[in-house]
């Protein structure tokens, strides 16, 4: 049979809400469908055996279980166990071995359908609840039953009995081995014997109890470890005297989050699957799809890769084996998830085709053990011979091997039988003995209730107070395993130092003091960072790092009124708004001080203004006497020639404002019709702008966390790299700045940007391959706190490093419009990148016959080719030009190993890439002698347009030199480093942890800061441009002089300034506030100097005559301008 697959939809959780995500989910029946929200063409259909609705239309009794409304399609957890649960036990009470999957990301709704919450109790308790009641139910004295529960966890690949007290469990873990007749199994792992429900349950709660306490102290995330509830069940048949038995195995299964399969190995990352954390959800889909494409007949000879992963060999039967296996796949319903979501449908589509062979499992139990007598008797015997061959000095390394593994078999054997031939009644029997032991435990604990302690808060509901932890003596020691004093609260997370607190209660007050005053700054009280000694009350929150938190309770004491529950989440958000609020209070005070130092500036340049505008006017006022005396001296000398130029300058006048009446009212329509154009484009963009704001919104808001966490752990290794991120935006290569559509408008692209000041590198990594490298991170951080010894790493393996990569040194736009009237277009276009002008290349786009030869624009204007009037005349002929790249002109600290490259669009929405050859060495004038030939075999339409409206954005690639060696800063090999000999780093790490934390902040309050430097001055120079204006308009009184008095002209033009003083001297006086504000500055200019070129008519790369200009076309006949047609970006 195949495995069954389910699908489970869950309701928005808050962060959702907040974010008004949209739903990319629907159900029909067993059919669950991806909604695409940009268009609905392209969604997706998923058939599987079940698809349950548990998004909405439901309601909560007064107990809190929420159940359908009544009419519609919720699926409630009874729902979902009578489909699911029922038919496992089903299976199992015939004698199959079963197992059931939950699979999904992080947050998706796994635990829930599995364990389920309060009143909502999931499959795996109602299933335990449901075995004993059917138990309570026989009636037939022949048959017995016998239920054994054990549950272990598989957490970087390490196998943990959750059963075991963590200090109790080995080293390394437990070891997975395989018998010829029980199969794979987990060697060690603790089987409870229960008859209860409430025997399995108080379980089931002591393993939740030792992964919080292993979360904790081992600073494990409990969203990244597999939890497998194993139940052992048993029937046995006793007729005559003999016995046989029926035995099922459930394997209940709570995966890891999913997303980490995504991300693994992200593409075009040259660390995949680094670190054992993804392992074994790496190696279960490598399993299922070699599985599914055995049952499609493919790869019948493929070796299943089961023994790969911890995970996969001890759910060997499980996958393809003797086992009824079901699949509950949790997704998440909003758009904001809908990569996850994908990836969890394509899993489940893809398991749903595995088959199983599942036999009922029964046996005669006599002839079981005799089986195992047999077996050990023949395992002794083997033994026996092979120390008589070592006894007679025939040693090789194999038979030591063999010799081993016989003795290990013999002893796994006999455990087995012994347990076999052990009554279930004496197992029983010991195990309440042990428990009772044990209780001594729960009574200590008990007792810490009635004193001052601390309760844990988790963010798994599954672990969230589950550890006490007392308070009651007059001292108690926060911090790691290694802290001196040895603390009594072991808490082995990051930002925690070996001894990071001191909680003290004198007489019932209770205070808690950092160990340093930079521990203070990772010890919250309430969301605030502590200084020194500060009063605990009752429900006060301490979050100790960034994560682990817990709980204040004083019994006894005066009861606070609280409103909602407390939880990790809220001590989160709480500490998240205190931090908000102070970084707010810091913007307001630097916005304060940017606000006076402003008002000053403003003051001294008003000032300045009025004393230059008085010495302008003087000046004016002087030229003007000047000007007067010499107009009546010429009247009085030349009246009469003088009217009879004026004459004639009135007729020409007349002339030349008829001529100009028709011109404006042609322009006017122009505008008219740009200025519409212009609205549609805006009222695009805002549209556009808002849809874009929320979806840079939505991914800021998930991955910034990370980028702080990421910098924490670099500081907690030692490691001299910080990540920032940055946002991208990036413009279609065919398009100009001001040509805006939603398809090639500007998308913002966030990008992470990784300042590796060790190498002198930066390195910008996408968010698929930040968020491979931050689980390999995070690994990397736990292997450190396993053995409290930095790693020294090759840079192939480390995830901090990458080799350089070549990047983009600066762009430039060249409209080809010059092509579709067979002109070519020779020009040096503005390089235009990170460092604003940063070059030019010299280019040329040249229409050419077929073999590529001939300049046809050359033989148009030489009349051999007549020109182009219409270019509609080139559709279905054949059409070839060829792009020349000569040669650049870049910085020095910009010219290593450079190349450029371009793009051709073949077809509609197809296009090709096409680059020069690399010049290996630094080269500030690098000659490439690029020329490549392009056809368009039948120009179609759409490539005729390209040619009329499209660009080619040319790009040149290389290295950043200078950035390199200020970066180098690297003074200690890191494998040099061990945390006890750095107290001094370890120092200035808590020094600097505080000013990453405000980071992203900062950022913003510079850019608002430059911004309003910015906006001064650009009123100011506005000021010195009216009074240019004022100062052109005499001149041009001056000018309008007829041409017969020259004479005169000249001496009156050496009163006139070439350059307006207010604005020269303006620009001088703002030389040190333009320093302060140079780099923002100069991204402004950049963007005007776009909008101007966007703005202003293009012309082609030839003058036009007019009676071309009115269509739009080059003038073949005229010569060539280099640098018209040229757009800089």
């Amino acid at each position: 049979m195949s495995v069954k697959v389910a699908v489970r939809v869950r309701p928005y959780n808050a962060r959702e809400l907040e974010l008004n995500c949209q739903l990319c989910v629907a159900m029909n029946g067993p059919t669950t469908i991806l909604l695409d929200i940009e268009d609905p063409k392209k969604n997706r259909d998923f058939a599987f055996d079940y698809s349950f609705w548990s998004h909405d239309s439901f309601e909560n009794d007064e107990n809190g279980y929420s159940r359908a409304i009544p009419g519609t399609k919720y699926a409630d957890q009874q729902m979902v166990f009578d489909t699911v649960g029922q038919e496992i036990l089903n299976n199992a009470w015939q004698g199959y071995h079963c197992c059931l999957f939950a699979y999904g990301q992080t947050g998706a709704g796994k635990s829930y359908s599995m364990v389920g919450y309060g009143a909502n109790k999931g499959i795996v308790p109602i299933s335990c609840e449901e075995i004993f009641k059917r138990i309570k139910k026989n009636s037939d004295s022949h048959l017995t039953y016998e239920v054994q529960v054990s549950m272990l966890e598989i957490y970087n690949e390490k196998v943990q009995d959750l059963l075991v007290p963590v200090p109790k469990r080995p080293t390394g873990g437990l070891k997975v081995r395989e018998h010829k007749v029980y199969g794979v199994y987990v060697e060690g792992l603790t089987k409870y014997p229960v008859d209860s429900y409430e025997a399995i349950e108080a379980k089931m709660d002591e393993g939740s109890k030792h992964r919080t306490v292993a979360a904790t102290q081992m600073n494990a995330s409990s969203s990244r470890a597999h939890t497998i509830i194993q139940i052992e069940f048993k029937e046995i048949k006793n007729v005559d005297g003999r016995k046989s038995e029926k035995l099922s195995v459930i394997n209940l299964v709570d995966l890891a989050g999913s997303e980490k399969v995504g991300k693994t190995g992200a593409q075009g990352d040259r660390l995949k699957e680094a670190g054992n954390i993804n392992k074994s959800l790496s190696v279960l889909g490598q399993v299922i799809a070699a599985l599914a494409d055995k049952a499609m007949g493919k790869g019948k000879n493929a070796v299943v890769p089961y023994r790969d992963s911890q995970l996969t060999r001890i759910l060997q039967n499980a996958l393809g084996g003797n086992s009824k296996t079901l699949m509950i796949c949790a997704v998440s319903p909003a758009t904001d998830n809908y990569e996850e979501t994908l990836s969890t449908l394509r899993y489940a589509d893809q398991a749903k085709k595995i088959k199983n062979c599942a036999v009922v499992n029964e046996s005669d139990v006599d002839k079981k053990l005799r089986e195992q007598q047999e077996e050990i008797h023949s395992l002794k015997q083997q033994l026996m011979m092979l120390q008589q061959q070592l006894k007679g000095g025939v040693i090789n390394p194999e038979m030591l091997k063999q010799l081993s593994q016989i003795q290990d078999d013999i002893e796994t054997n006999e455990t087995i039988m012994q347990e076999n031939q052990e009554s279930f009644e004496s197992k029983l029997q010991k195990q309440k003995q042990k428990d009772e032991e044990e209780d001594d435990e729960d009574i200590q604990n008990e007792g810490i209730k009635d004193h001052p302690h601390l309760l844990n808060l988790n963010e798994d509901p599954l672990l969230n107070r589950k550890i006490l932890k007392s308070l009651n003596q007059e001292e108690t020691h926060v911090g790691r395993p290694n802290g001196n004093p040895t603390p009594q609260i072991v808490v082995n997370a990051m930002c925690v130092q070996p001894n990071h607190a001191v909680i003290r209660n004198k007489d019932g007050v209770i205070e808690i003091s950092p160990f340093t005053k930079e521990c203070g700054d990772f010890i919250f009280v309430n969301g605030s960072p502590i200084t020194g000694p500060t009063l605990l009350h009752h429900n006060d929150r301490i979050i100790f790092g960034t994560t682990t938190t817990f709980l204040v309770q004083i019994p006894g004491s005066e009861q606070v009124e609280q409103g909602p529950e407390i939880d990790w989440e809220l001590a989160q958000q709480e500490m998240q708004k205190k931090e908000e609020e102070k970084r707010q209070e810091q913007q307001k005070l630097a916005e304060k001080q940017v606000h006076e130092e402003m008002q000053r500036k403003k003051q001294e340049l008003e000032e300045q203004r009025k004393e230059e505008q008085k010495l302008y006017e003087e000046q004016m006022k002087k030229q003007q006497e000047d000007f007067d005396k010499k107009m009546k001296a010429l009247e009085e000398q030349n009246k009469d020639m003088l009217n009879r130029a004026l004459m004639a300058e009135e007729e020409r006048k007349l002339i030349e404002e008829r001529k100009k009446l028709e011109e404006e009212t042609l322009q006017k329509q122009l505008q008219r019709e740009k200025a519409r154009k212009q609205y549609e484009d805006e009222e695009t963009m805002k549209k556009y702008r808002i849809k874009e704001k929320n979806f840079i919104e939505n991914k800021l808001q998930k991955y910034l966390p990370k980028v702080l966490e990421v910098n924490l752990i670099a500081k907690e290794l030692k490691r001299n790299v910080t990540l920032e991120a940055r946002l991208k935006y990036v413009y279609a290569d065919d398009q100009e700045y001001s040509q805006f559509t939603e398809e090639n408008a500007q998308k913002g692209q966030i990008q992470i940007q990784v300042n590796n000041k060790e190498e002198g590198q930066i390195y910008y990594w996408d968010l698929h391959k930040f968020s491979n490298r931050y689980y390999i991170i995070k690994d990397l951080l736990e292997r450190y706190f396993e053995s409290n010894q930095l790693l020294s790493l090759p840079k192939d393996q480390d995830p901090f490093w990458d080799p350089p990569e070549a990047r983009v040194i600066g762009s430039g736009f060249l409209k080809l419009q010059a092509l579709a009237y067979l002109m070519d277009n020779p020009c040096d276009l503005t390089l235009v990148g990170e460092h604003f002008q940063c070059g030019t290349l010299k280019v040329n786009l040249i229409p050419t016959d077929e073999t590529g030869q001939r300049n046809l624009s050359e033989d148009i204007e030489d009349g051999i080719e007549p020109p182009v009037e219409d270019p509609s005349e080139l559709i279905g002929r054949r059409f070839d030009f060829r792009v020349s790249i000569e040669s650049a002109r870049l910085p020095e600290n910009l010219c290593k190993d450079t190349y450029v490259e371009y793009s051709i669009q073949v077809e509609e929405k197809k296009k090709e890439s096409f680059k020069t050859k690399t010049l290996a060495g630094a080269h500030p004038n690098p000659i490439y002698n690029y020329d490549q030939q392009h056809t368009f075999d039948q120009l179609s339409e759409v490539q005729l347009n390209y040619l009329i409206n499209g660009t080619i954005c040319f790009k040149v690639y290389g290295y950043d030199e200078n950035k390199n060696k200020d970066m180098k800063k690297r003074e200690i090999p890191v494998e040099n480093l061990i945390p006890q000999q750095q107290t001094s780093q370890q120092s200035n790490q808590q020094q600097n942890q505080q000013q990453l934390l405000d980071q992203p902040t900062q950022q913003v309050d510079q850019v608002k800061k430059q911004e309003e430097h910015i906006d001064i001055l650009t009123k100011t120079i506005n000021q010195s441009k009216n009074l240019q204006q004022q100062q052109q308009q005499q001149s041009q009184q001056i000018n309008k002089l007829p041409s017969q008095n020259n004479q005169i002209k000249q001496p009156i033009e050496k009163f006139t300034p070439n350059q307006p003083m207010p604005q020269s001297t303006n620009k001088q006086s703002f030389k040190e506030f333009e320093d302060h504000t140079s780099e923002q500055q100069q991204m402004k200019a950049k963007l005007q100097q776009q909008q101007m070129n966007a703005q202003k008519p293009r012309s082609s790369s030839q003058d036009r005559t007019p009676a071309m200009m009115s269509k739009g076309k080059p003038d073949p006949k005229k010569g060539t301008k280099k640098d018209d047609g040229c757009n800089i970006f």
